[in-house]
């Protein structure tokens, strides 16, 4: 229950108690060194396909299930552009790509993101990737919210004594946790622009809006429709010839509809 007291202007309200574990996860990000490429791509045929099977009465995957199955894809063709930096001259780099996004829930009356890791991304389908989404969205965020209010509980040093370990071990990450943000927070309302993120991953794709403009098409000006993305990497890890080229690869699948057409 989110209590209120209403003062002289304005009202004073609960802040989330879940929302203590985003910052307590934000804090490692002030040491990064994260560097950005935005870019745009095409996704008119993609959303054209998706639209079109929709209307056929076909089981249509998400959008962002597309993009995440894209990014892990991409990021096999470089895989330590995703590795863990856990010692001073220490790379781990992992044999899969597992994606963490976001899935908004109302949780004691206000809206917030609950984590879901899609582990080894890069071997699912599409399908399989929105099923699990799906299926957090569903059922499985509750199993999340008590024992995150109970860890909201701890106080803040004790909390971070325990996440900043959690986030520097390979051990747990190769075994459950994810070495890949994927956020499409621009996805929920209209219009474009790109999303700049703060976060502590080596690779965090940030998924802005979708904008309609001119595009050449067959030496044709057609309308076309162009989705923002920002990629972030761990400059630490990843320089910038690496990561233009893992960005041209990311958009060279969707563009293409990587997979999404051969599944069906």
């Amino acid at each position: 229950m989110n209590d209120k007291t209403q003062k002289d202007g304005y009202q004073i309200v609960d802040f989330p108690r879940v929302r203590e574990i985003i910052v307590d996860v934000m804090i490692p990000a002030e040491k990064k060194h994260m560097i950005h490429v935005l870019f745009e791509a095409d996704v008119t045929e993609v959303r054209e396909y998706l639209k079109k099977k929709k209307g056929e009465g076909a089981a249509v995957p998400s959008l962002t299930s597309f993009i995440i199955k894209c990014v892990a894809d991409a990021a096999m063709t470089n895989k330590r552009i995703a590795a863990l930096r856990f010692a001073p001259r220490k790379l781990a780099v992992f044999d899969d790509m597992h994606v963490s996004c976001n899935v908004e829930k109302e949780i004691d009356g206000q809206s917030q993101p609950m984590a879901i890791v899609i582990r080894q991304a890069n071997r699912k389908t599409i399908n399989e990737i929105h099923d699990e989404i799906h299926g957090y969205a569903e059922e499985g965020y509750k199993q999340q919210i008590g024992p995150l209010k109970n860890f909201a509980r701890f106080p803040r040093f004790l909390r971070a004594l325990l996440i900043s370990p959690m986030l520097k071990n390979p051990n747990r990450i190769a075994k459950q946790g994810f070495n890949i943000i994927v956020t499409s927070v621009g996805m929920f309302g209209a219009g474009g622009g790109h999303v700049i993120p703060y976060q502590h991953a080596s690779l965090c794709i940030s998924v802005g809006g979708i904008t309609q403009k001119p595009g050449l098409v067959d030496d044709q000006i057609k309308p076309r429709e162009y989705l923002s993305i920002t990629a972030t990497f761990d400059h630490d890890i990843t320089d910038g010839a690496p990561a233009a080229r893992f960005a041209q690869v990311l958009r060279e699948h969707i563009e293409g509809g990587h997979v999404l057409l051969s599944e069906g």
